[in-house]
């Protein structure tokens, strides 16, 4: 296959697929019988709550997504550490996967360090009002 007239590089359609991110309409669509039963749960999980008739997640799902976020940078920085060894050592037959693995850590990287600025930011301000 050619684009422009360049061949596309083999390696290319073995990239994974990006994950999916729940939109806002699959975060409003739990029903009130749903909060009643995570309510009644043996975890002691806090329920959602309906606000402005949309419903918000609870604070133990949010902490799963920031640990999965977390955790699916880090195997990402692994990987990308994993093929500069690779490409140091002469292992690596092919330079463009750790090309690729490197600007996808540093992505994610910054979009966490972003995340976290704006959180911090956030706290701040709610912190800095007056009663």
């Amino acid at each position: 296959m050619t684009v422009s007239g360049i061949e596309a590089v083999g390696g290319a359609a073995a990239l994974p697929a990006m994950p999916t991110m729940p939109s806002l309409t699959d975060l409003g669509s739990t029903t009130q019988a749903d909060a009643a039963g995570a309510a009644s749960d043996a975890t002691g999980a806090a329920a959602t709550t309906a606000t402005n008739g949309v419903q918000s997640a609870s604070g133990v799902e949010f902490g799963n997504l920031l640990t999965d976020g977390l955790d699916r940078l880090e195997g990402l920085q692994n990987t990308s550490s994993n093929l500069a060894v690779q490409a140091a050592t002469g292992d690596s037959t092919s330079i463009h996967d750790y090309t690729i693995a490197a600007a996808e850590a540093s992505t994610a990287t910054q979009l966490a360090v972003s995340l976290r600025n704006t959180g911090v930011q956030a706290f701040n301000q709610i912190m800095s009002m007056q009663v």
